[in-house]
């Protein structure tokens, strides 16, 4: 993993635009957060609600079913409108979809509005058959909903972890990396994003961000150890991130702190870890990686899930990530 972040740093200290970018980015969205924006519709059930750091003024959501983007909702001083992604909910649901005459953008409050989050309430009653464009897209859905739960929900398989939220919406952190063929590039505003942030309460007390890369396989060339030096490249981005001069307003963001009353620790502690089913692959977990000169640590670990499992509604986790989550 050596050689990996030392291509991440290079990279970084090559193009250092994205230092004064994300600057932007967190001063634009603390602006925004400070001003209380409050959405003017509720989520429909059934649906996710997506926001991103390009959409960081709170007035346009996507809306996903089962990890596919069905819609997309636009908030203006002329009401609330639904802009549904007609071309490709046809060719997903069929006459049933197409039966619904939708055009090309109707008010939320419309009868025509009503009919579309009714269909996708009832679908989701049964969500196993449905083919979407993305396998990895539903899977990254369903884990952010199953760690979005409360700690006390019904059936929450590790508690004491939550994703990092955008207007109370799911996100991804973008960077300015591709790491995606496991040799990191830089690619400024066209990086990858990381699939999920959380926070977790960590065995050893107090709260640390996780940072996790998700594959609904577990094959020769994207084994666990080579999904693992990809997560790595966006945490080492991250703790550069970090340690930036925007550093203490992107840890407050995170960390959901509303008063700016703790100092980004002096050493900091970031968990990365796999998330994939189980497989014959190499491993790379357990293990530490020391970013001396960020007095930042990488925890790397494992986490497996059962796919037979997970496409029927439920998470059984094993690797080496579960122990080190408080209980």
């Amino acid at each position: 993993m050596d050689s990996i972040i030392k291509q991440v740093n290079k990279l970084l200290n090559d193009h250092s635009e994205w230092q004064e970018r994300y600057s932007k980015y967190i001063e634009e969205i603390q602006g925004h957060m400070n001003k209380g924006i409050r959405r003017p519709f509720q989520r429909p059930e059934g649906l996710s609600l997506y926001s991103s750091v390009s959409r960081r003024d709170g007035r346009e959501y996507d809306l996903r079913f089962d990890g596919q983007s069905v819609g997309k909702v636009v908030c203006s001083r002329n009401g609330v409108r639904l802009i549904p992604q007609e071309k490709n909910n046809t060719n997903y649901f069929k006459e049933e979809y197409s039966e619904l005459q939708l055009s090309e953008g109707v008010k939320w409050h419309s009868i025509e509005a009503r009919k579309f989050r009714r269909f996708f309430r009832d679908k989701s009653k049964d969500t196993i058959d449905i083919k979407l464009n993305s396998s990895e897209h539903r899977l990254e859905n369903r884990l952010l909903k199953e760690f979005a739960k409360g700690t006390r929900a019904e059936r929450k398989v590790l508690c004491n972890i939550q994703p990092v939220k955008l207007y109370n919406c799911f996100f991804q952190l973008p960077t300015p990396l591709k790491a995606s063929t496991h040799n990191p590039e830089y690619a400024s505003e066209k990086g990858g994003g990381i699939d999920i942030l959380a926070r977790v309460k960590s065995i050893g007390g107090g709260s640390r961000i996780c940072v996790m890369e998700l594959k609904d396989e577990n094959k020769k060339g994207e084994g666990q150890k080579e999904v693992m030096k990809q997560a790595v490249s966006y945490a080492s981005f991250l703790a550069r991130l970090l340690r930036s001069k925007s550093g203490q307003n992107w840890w407050d963001f995170i960390m959901n702190r509303d008063v700016k009353s703790k100092s980004i620790p002096a050493e900091l502690h970031i968990d990365v870890v796999t998330v994939m089913p189980e497989g014959e692959t190499e491993e790379f977990c357990d293990k530490e990686i020391r970013l001396s000169k960020l007095s930042t640590i990488l925890h790397c670990h494992s986490l497996y899930f059962d796919k037979n499992d997970y496409l029927n509604g439920i998470f059984n986790f094993s690797g080496t990530y579960p122990s080190q989550i408080k209980k």
